[in-house]
């Protein structure tokens, strides 16, 4: 039996729409609660769900949320920017080509 503290709503979850069920195809309408956003969908071992919002990124860019390496790489320069950890070269225009 699942008891309030087993609950989604005990980790800082408020109710906002009533009770809901899925129609014949497992669909649920959640109307503005849910709208213009994507979600991951997560399901415990109760069978609770839980929908985090995503923001998708271009396939262009998934390379480096895919490399570890790359992440763990640039989380660093971000940190290292933030704390003003870093060395300013200087502009390198001069270096850029014109054509591109």
């Amino acid at each position: 039996m699942t008891t309030p503290r087993d609950t989604i709503s005990s980790s800082g979850f408020k109710a906002r729409k009533g009770y809901v069920h899925p129609d014949g195809r497992g669909r649920l309408t959640l109307g503005s609660v849910a709208k213009d956003a994507d979600y991951r969908v997560l399901v415990n071992e109760k069978g609770q769900i839980l929908l985090d919002p995503v923001v998708p990124i271009p396939a262009s860019e998934a390379w480096l949320w895919e490399n570890p390496a790359l992440r763990a790489s640039m989380e660093r320069a971000l940190n290292q920017a933030d704390t003003n950890e870093f060395e300013d070269l200087g502009s390198f225009a001069q270096f850029a080509d014109e054509d591109e």
